[in-house]
């Protein structure tokens, strides 16, 4: 096994769910399927499509279709919460705030131990990812952006560091070279791959002794689980996928408790231009407890945390973690907290300046605020003056000017536009409610 490393030199657009709507949301974390194409992509560009005619053919399929499987990435600084998370829901008071527990170790509770109140818990949701979201919109002949087609993408922020591990060996992967995650654009996906071999399996070092009073084995996802029962039918109950790895009877389970959830996964094999077949998962962060009669070995305990579980464990799916450390609430520096917290409304100047109470404005201002923001994506240096010889801002004051200018300098020029919708809605829906009361 190795350590990965990858540093995302553009921003990366992972895809997630299929979903109709302007605004295109990413994935949160890189999972190995992804990973594991970005790297089969880089090998038939070196080495050509591996047909039977290709003589390095026994190499591509060693490297991506048997001996090698592929973990996920997980940006810098962000945490998986698991599904055995738990904390207080409505936190009256600071021990509220910073109480929190795993229910895979400390034993589950419906209520908070501080205030009585209930209690909310992790859903296998990826915390902490810095991510930003890019406009697009569609031009009119004369270069001006067209009301009703502005276009949002989510991306993972460029830059960053994203670190994962893949299980298996081979001198090719341990060469830097530059991948493309999530598709080969000109402006996002471009990442630096690294891998460092470790000499000691890292399998065995990860198996520590149980958090858990009673010593029994901790089991928790690090990426979807795609599991089968004997009948082939998709399940939610790893448990007898995770005695069949460790190579114990049925009936060797005393006790267990499960934290799943169902999620459905896909992807896309860019070798044939077709999707993979959509399957029922479970979700990343669920966790298994298990007590035994008698004790799986410490080579089968390693060849669960080295293989996983499940089917297409090749593609990243069914990563665990064995015995991993108990989940705490991470609570932000307070000079962490106070720099995220909301500032006034990116409006704030143009209400002080009675410049969102009428409709004409508005739209010009809607408008122009997508046109500023497409422009500086394709040049940085664009400047919005020639926009104030138009004949709405004609009629500004100097104190107007002022304010629509810091508007279109400003970093929180994106957030505005959702703020300027509901401005134009306010007015638009004000018009109807006067005219149907004039009737």
């Amino acid at each position: 096994m190795g350590e990965v490393t990858v540093l995302a030199r553009q921003g990366l657009a992972l895809g997630g769910p299929a979903e109709v709507g302007f605004d295109k949301g990413t994935l949160r974390y890189v999972p190995g399927s992804t990973l594991r194409g970005a790297l089969a992509t880089a090998w038939i560009r070196q080495h050509g499509f591996p047909g039977t005619a290709n003589p390095r053919r026994a190499e591509f399929i060693g490297l991506f279709e048997r001996d090698v499987r592929y973990g996920p990435l997980f940006q810098d600084g962000t945490t998986v919460v698991p599904l055995s998370a738990i904390w207080c829901k409505y936190p009256a008071t600071a021990a509220c705030a910073e109480w929190s527990a795993d229910a895979a170790v400390d034993g589950d509770t419906a209520t908070c131990p501080h205030c009585g109140k209930g209690t909310d818990s992790g859903r296998g949701e990826v915390t902490g990812v810095r991510e930003r979201r890019v406009l697009r919109t569609e031009l009119d002949d004369a270069g001006r952006a067209l009301d009703e087609h502005l276009y949002a993408r989510h991306e993972l922020q460029a830059g960053l560091t994203y670190r994962g591990r893949l299980a298996g060996s081979h001198p090719w992967l341990e060469q830097t070279r530059e991948i493309w995650l999530g598709g080969r654009t000109s402006t996002r996906g471009l990442a630096t791959f690294q891998v460092r071999p470790e000499a000691s399996d890292p399998a065995a070092a990860a198996i520590t002794e149980s958090a858990r009073p009673d010593g029994a084995l901790v089991i928790r996802l690090a990426s979807p689980a795609i599991i089968v029962d004997d009948a082939g039918r998709p399940t939610l109950d790893p448990v007898p996928e995770i005695v069949r790895v460790l190579g114990l009877p049925a009936s060797a389970v005393r006790t267990q408790h499960c934290w799943t959830r169902p999620v459905r996964v896909g992807g896309w094999h860019a070798a044939s231009g077709l999707p993979k077949p959509a399957e029922l998962a479970i979700e990343l962060g669920s966790v298994v407890v298990l007590r035994f009669s008698e004790q799986p070995s410490t080579e089968r305990l390693w060849q669960l945390a080295r293989e996983g579980v499940g089917l297409r464990r090749i593609e990243g799916f069914g990563s665990v973690q064995v015995n991993p450390q108990p989940w705490r609430l991470v609570q932000a520096p307070p000079d962490e907290r106070a720099a995220t917290e909301e500032g006034p409304s990116a409006l704030a100047g143009l209400r002080d300046h009675g410049l969102l109470d009428d409709e004409t404005v508005v739209r010009w201002l809607l408008d122009r605020s997508r046109l500023v923001l497409v422009e500086l994506e394709r040049d940085r240096s664009f400047s919005a003056e020639p926009l104030f010889q138009e004949r709405v801002p004609t009629f500004f004051d100097d104190d107007q000017v002022d304010a629509v200018r810091a508007l279109f300098a400003s970093p929180r020029l994106l957030a505005a536009i959702p703020l300027l919708e509901q401005a134009l809605d306010r007015i638009t829906a004000g018009q109807g409610k006067t005219a149907t009361g004039g009737d």
